[in-house]
């Protein structure tokens, strides 16, 4: 892997057991990191696949050139752990985009960006964030149903591997979430809401 590749794996600070991050990231010169409908089911895999055990999903957006997810890093388990887990899955999924579109150089950009959260308040407000990041990049006006996101999932009762029901808890129950989420608020407010600030 050239050095390029490597320099997106770098973090700024140790993940920490038990914690909740906003982990976020996306391609060079915006370029796209998803193709077909296939390319979004196997990062979704490949995310799983290497971060089960480490961390837990609890909501996610993919677009066709970044996506956010929001973790809960597992009891116990320690940063290098989890730096590994990550270098595995942006590897994987490199490998096999360039595969897939006779792409060259590097896919992601230097780093995985993330934000931990301190509070409950953050929480909610970035799962919010999450789910409305179809509507605020103007992909599509129903957050409700986009694919790639992990809110219908929530409110399905398919088998997945996110959070779900601790999801629906944090915000009292399936009624209040879908009002959470109908709420219409400004993106400047927002912004200081979830703390978007890389750390």
């Amino acid at each position: 892997m050239a050095k390029s590749d490597r320099e997106h794996l770098k973090y700024r600070k140790s993940f920490e057991s038990g914690e909740f991050y906003h982990i976020y990231n996306k391609a060079v010169r915006n370029d796209q990191l998803f193709f077909s409908d296939e390319n979004y089911r196997f990062f979704l895999r490949k995310f799983h696949q290497y971060t089960v055990g480490i961390a837990s999903v609890y909501s996610y957006c993919l677009l066709e050139n970044h996506f956010h997810f929001l973790i809960r890093i597992e009891d116990d388990v320690d940063s290098s752990t989890v730096i590994e887990g990550m270098r595995r899955f942006f590897i994987s999924y490199s490998k096999a985009l360039k595969n897939y579109v006779d792409r060259k150089g590097t896919l992601f950009e230097r780093h995985l960006k993330r934000v931990k959260i301190e509070s409950e308040e953050q929480l909610l407000w970035t799962i919010y964030y999450i789910h409305r990041n179809p509507t605020h990049h103007f992909i599509t006006e129903n957050y409700e149903r986009y694919r790639w996101s992990s809110y219908p999932t929530i409110l399905s009762t398919k088998e997945t591997n996110l959070k779900r029901e601790e999801v629906l808890s944090l915000f009292s129950g399936e009624d209040n979430f879908v009002e959470f989420h109908d709420r219409n608020i400004e993106e400047d407010i927002l912004q200081k809401r979830i703390a978007f600030k890389e750390q």
